[in-house]
């Protein structure tokens, strides 16, 4: 335990600084209060592998600060980007949830051959392509490029990282979204009643 936070403390020291004055504030900042807020995140997320990530996420986002403000006001800016950091994390793993739960949600896309011979089989997986494809239109742009790219063209989510210049994790979580977003409208769902339910 102690060589862990004995790396992340080595690790931040190399982090490259915009300014001294920033650098200052940040470390005096991670000294401080870095127990303090990987115990709040390990409580939130419960895990204190999750809660070191977005701690060192959050002090690398205060760096990026060009004046550090305040002490107390640092603190809770540190504190607030904790917080939407993780939230953002438990979201994503309602999503990845629920994709989890969920069969194959889009192989209406690919009908099995033996469905192709039968006209009313085959009617039946044109209107619903037809429907999930509507559905991928109402998605934020950047998701259904990747989600094109990734489930449609069959692009490796690492290609689609590299070609969109996100991560893989990004990456996944567009594709898991657009999965789980797509599944909810089909059972009947409105825009907004799934937007409530799930978010990127």
């Amino acid at each position: 335990m102690a060589d862990a936070e004995e790396q992340r403390a080595a690790l931040f020291a190399r982090v490259s600084m915009p300014s001294e004055s920033t650098h200052a504030a940040v470390s005096q900042l991670f000294r401080e209060h870095d127990r303090m807020l990987v115990r709040y995140l390990t409580v939130r997320l419960q895990s204190v592998q999750e809660a070191r990530e977005v701690a060192q996420e959050s002090y690398a986002r205060l760096l990026q600060l060009p004046q550090p403000g305040a002490p107390s006001l640092l603190r809770a800016y540190l504190f607030k980007t904790a917080t939407n950091l993780a939230i953002d994390r438990l979201r994503h793993r309602k999503i990845q949830r629920l994709a989890e739960e969920q069969p194959a949600l889009l192989s209406e896309l690919t009908p099995s051959p033996g469905d192709l011979g039968d006209p009313a089989e085959q009617l039946l997986a044109r209107e619903q392509a037809e429907q999930l494809l509507g559905y991928l239109q109402e998605l934020p742009s950047k998701c259904q490029r990747v989600f094109d790219l990734h489930r449609l063209e069959g692009v490796p989510q690492h290609a689609v990282a590299v070609r969109m210049g996100f991560s893989e994790r990004m990456v996944r979580r567009y594709v898991t979204y657009a999965m789980v977003y797509c599944h909810l409208r089909l059972q009947g769902l409105t825009v907004d009643q799934v937007r409530r339910k799930v978010s990127l």
